[in-house]
C-alpha cells in the first residue's frame, strides 16, 4: 500500500521511500498499522503503547523510538513531518494520504497476553516497486479513499485463503503447523544465533506459539526468558525486559526444577542483575543435568570476564571453541578477552578469524574496529565500521563510529552517529546518551541539548547504582563526570569520594577522574590524576585526545610535569 510518498509492505516488513529501502522491525510496523487503522485521528501515546506492547511490556521510550524509525523510513525530515504528526502532550496522528487497503491478516491481537505477538502468514518477499516520480501518489479524483479495517475480509477472504494454500505448498507449514519439538529447536537456534537479522523476534514468536496453548510448558517458558534477555542485551536495555525474562525463568524453574534449560534461563536473569555467585551455582546445576551445554559455556565466559577472572575465562573459551568450532560468539568473547588484557594484536587476529567464519555478524565488525582504534589505527577502524554497516545497521556500530569521529574533532558527524545509535534501540544505554551529550556540548547550536542528554545518562547510571552489584565504582566515576558536565561540582566530588583509587590499574579510571577535576576547576587534582597515569606505566593517549582537557594540556605545569617524569624514567634506566 502507499502511505503518502512511501510504499509499505506490511507482510514483508519493508518500507521504500525517497529516503531509501528499509527492513523494519515487527513492533515498529505494528505502530504504523494502528495509525493506518485510525487515519487523521489523534492516537494517544497510552493507546499506542497498550495496543502494540501492552501495559506491562511497553514504555514511552520504545514508542518514541518506533515513531523516529518510521519517520525516517517514510521520508520525513526533522521539523517537516508530512506523514506522522506529533500532537503535543497528546500523541500522534497519521496525516499522509492512503490509497490502498491494509491486509486484513495484519491486525493486532488483543494484548491481554503481551507474550503472544501477532501471528502473520509468511509470504515470499517481493521487491517494492520504485516510484516513477517524486510526486506523491494520490487517489483518482472521482474515488473516495478506502477505509481500513475488518470490513475488507469478505472481499479478500478467498484470495487470502488461496495465498495461504500456495505459500504452505511451496514454503512449508506456518508456525502453527510445526511440531512443538521443531518450534523449540528452531527457537533455541535463533537464540544461539541472535545476531542474524530478525532472529530474536522469530525466537519469541516460536516460543509464544507454544505458550499460547501450553502456558505450563517449562522449556518454552525458559526459551522465552532467554529470547527476552537477548532482546535486553542486544536490542534495547529496557529493565522491563529483564524483569519479564526473570519472571519467565522463575516460572520455568517452578514447573521443572530438573530441566537444565530452566536453570540456565534463571541463571542468565540473575547474572544480568549482578548476582554472579547465584548464577554460577545455577550453571553448575545445569552442567550436571546437561554437560557442556552451549548456553552454559557462553554464560560462564561472561561471568568470569565480568569479574576479570582472566585464566578461568581463557580455559572455558578453549573448551567451548573445541566443542563448538563454528560458533563465532566464542571467538567474539576470546577476542574481547585479549582486548581486556591489552593484547591487541591477538584480539585483532581473533576477530578477523571470526569474520572469516561469519562475515554477516555486525558485532564482530564493531569489536574489530574497537581493537584497531586501540592501536591508533582510527582510519582503518572507521573503514571496518563502514563494512559492518553494509552488513546491518546496528547501534554498536554507530556508537563506535561516533566515538572515532569525536576523537577526530568531527563533533557534528559524531552527534549524527550517536543519534543513529539511539534510533537503533539503545535508549537505555547511558554511555550512548553521554557520548551524544559530549558531542552536543562542542556544537554551538546544540549546546542546549547537551544538558538534557547528560541528565538522561545520569538517570540511567543512578538506576544502575541503586541496584548495586559489581563494578559500582565505575558507575560512580560516570556519575561524577555527568554531574561535572552539568555544573554540579559538589555532587561530582561526592561521587568521586566513593571511588577507592588504591590499587587502581586502569588508566581509564584516572583519565575519567582527571576530566572531572578539570571540569570543576580543580587543576591541581587533575594534574595529580594525570601523574598517576604516567606512574602506572600507561600512555597519555587518552589525555592527549580528550577535548575536556584542552586547557590543561596548555598549562605550563602540565609540560613541566611531563618533563620531570621523563627525566625520572631515564634516571631509573
Amino acid at each position: 500500500m502507499n502511505i503518502g510518498q512511501a510504499q509499505v509492505d506490511f507482510e514483508a516488513l519493508l518500507i521504500e521511500s525517497a529516503a531509501g529501502r528499509f527492513s523494519m522491525e515487527s513492533k515498529v510496523m505494528d505502530v504504523l498499522a494502528v495509525l493506518v487503522e485510525n487515519p487523521n485521528t489523534v492516537m494517544t501515546r497510552e493507546a499506542l503503547i497498550d495496543q502494540v506492547w501492552g501495559v506491562e511490556h511497553g514504555g514511552d521510550e520504545r514508542l518514541s523510538r518506533a515513531i523516529s524509525i518510521l519517520r525516517k523510513a517514510l521520508g520525513d525530515i526533522r521539523g517537516q513531518h508530512s506523514h506522522i504528526e506529533t500532537i503535543p502532550r497528546k500523541g500522534y496522528r497519521l496525516i499522509a494520504e492512503l490509497d490502498s487497503e491494509i491486509d486484513p491478516q495484519y491486525t493486532l491481537q488483543a494484548t491481554e497476553n503481551a507474550d503472544v505477538p501477532p501471528t502473520k502468514t509468511k509470504h515470499p518477499i517481493e521487491p517494492l516497486p520504485h516510484p516513477v516520480n517524486s510526486e506523491p501518489s494520490k487517489p483518482a479524483p472521482h474515488k473516495k479513499r478506502k477505509r481500513f479495517g475488518l470490513r475488507s475480509i469478505a472481499i479478500t477472504g478467498f484470495l487470502v485463503a488461496m495465498a495461504i494454500a500456495l505459500i504452505t505448498h511451496f514454503l512449508g507449514p506456518p508456525v502453527q503447523n510445526m511440531s512443538r519439538s521443531h518450534r523449540m529447536e528452531s527457537g533455541l537456534e535463533h537464540v544461539k544465533n541472535f545476531t542474524l537479522d530478525n532472529a530474536i523476534p522469530q525466537a519469541q514468536t516460536l516460543f509464544s506459539s507454544i505458550l499460547a496453548n501450553e502456558p505450563e510448558h517449562a522449556a518454552a517458558q525458559a526459551g522465552m526468558a532467554l529470547a527476552l534477555i537477548r532482546e535486553y542485551t542486544y536490542i534495547e536495555r529496557d529493565p522491563a525486559l529483564l524483569h519479564k525474562a526473570k519472571s519467565k525463568a522463575e516460572m520455568a524453574l517452578k514447573l521443572d526444577q530438573h530441566l537444565a534449560l530452566a536453570n540456565i534461563a534463571y541463571g542468565w536473569a540473575v547474572e544480568y542483575e549482578g548476582d554472579y555467585e547465584q548464577a554460577l551455582k545455577l550453571y553448575d546445576r545445569a552442567d550436571i543435568l546437561d554437560p557442556d551445554n552451549i548456553f552454559v559455556l557462553e554464560a560462564r565466559t561472561r561471568v568470569y570476564q565480568k569479574q576479570d577472572m582472566h585464566q578461568e575465562t581463557r580455559e572455558v573459551l578453549q573448551k567451548a571453541i573445541a566443542l563448538y568450532p563454528e560458533h563465532v560468539l566464542f571467538y567474539s568473547y576470546l577476542g574481547y578477552q585479549w582486548f581486556k588484557e591489552d593484547e591487541y594484536a591477538r584480539a585483532e587476529a581473533t576477530f578477523r578469524q571470526a569474520i572469516s567464519i561469519s562475515n554477516d555478524n555486525p558485532r564482530l565488525y564493531a569489536q574489530l574496529a574497537a581493537t584497531l582504534k586501540a592501536q591508533n589505527r582510527t582510519t582503518e577502524a572507521i573503514q571496518v565500521v563502514q563494512d559492518g554497516l553494509k552488513v546491518r545497521e546496528t547501534g554498536a556500530l554507530y556508537n563506535n563510529l561516533g566515538d572515532y569521529l569525536y576523537s577526530q574533532g568531527q563533533f557534528e558527524m559524531a552527534a549524527q552517529a550517536f543519534e543513529s545509535a539511539l534510533e537503533k534501540g539503545n535508549s537505555h544505554d547511558y554511555l550512548i546518551w553521554a557520548n551524544l551529550a559530549s558531542a552536543y556540548s562542542f556544537i554551538p547550536s546544540r549546546k542546549p541539548e547537551a544538558g538534557a542528554a547528560f541528565e538522561r545518562a545520569l538517570q540511567l547510571v543512578q538506576a544502575r547504582i541503586d541496584k548495586g552489584g559489581k563494578k559500582t565504582e565505575i558507575l560512580y566515576l560516570r556519575a561524577a563526570y555527568y554531574n561535572a558536565k552539568l555544573g554540579r561540582a559538589v555532587l561530582a566530588k561526592e561521587f568521586l569520594a566513593q571511588v577507592d583509587f588504591d590499587g587502581v590499574t586502569s588508566a581509564n579510571v584516572y583519565t575519567r577522574a582527571c576530566s572531572v577535576y578539570e571540569i570543576i576547576g580543580e587543576r591541581e587534582m587533575a594534574l595529580t590524576m594525570l601523574e598517576k597515569i604516567v606512574e602506572s606505566g600507561h600512555s597519555l593517549k587518552g589525555i592527549q585526545e580528550n577535548p575536556d582537557l584542552t586547557n590543561l594540556r596548555q598549562d605550563p605545569k602540565y609540560h613541566l610535569m611531563l618533563t620531570r617524569l621523563s627525566l625520572d624514567q631515564e634516571s631509573e634506566q
